[in-house]
């Protein structure tokens, strides 16, 4: 399955605003930024966008959902691979190096038993 990917966000000329117009009229970008992202120019490179705030949350989500599905994915890999090579696996090698060091750092005794058997 193939899925188009943009190499970077495309915006046309109205919504590019130099940082000296933006620090002056930071209210009217603000507003702009409600109907559209705005982008900030300095020294005519985009340095800074500025979005509604619903559209930044709808993107965190979405972000959220894609690092989510991307684990899932790579769990699934994992299991697949573990059933084709029904060989012994470390701990390690199953959680992977971020998950194990964060497992590590899990101090059993700040768990109350009924929270761990309840």
């Amino acid at each position: 399955m193939k899925v188009d990917v943009m190499e970077k966000p495309q915006f046309n000329v109205d919504q590019v605003v130099p940082a000296s117009v933006a620090a002056r009229r930071f209210g009217e970008v603000r507003k702009n930024a409600k109907i559209a992202p705005q982008f900030i120019s300095d020294n005519n490179r985009i340095d800074t966008v500025v979005q509604s705030y619903e559209a930044y949350e709808k993107m965190f989500m979405e972000l959220e959902i894609l690092r989510e599905l991307a684990w899932e994915y790579n769990l699934s890999l994992r299991i697949q691979d573990a059933d084709q090579n029904p060989n012994r696996y470390s701990l390690k090698e199953v959680m992977g190096d971020h998950g194990f060091a964060e497992f590590q750092k899990v101090n059993p005794d700040d768990i109350a038993d009924d929270d761990l058997f309840g």
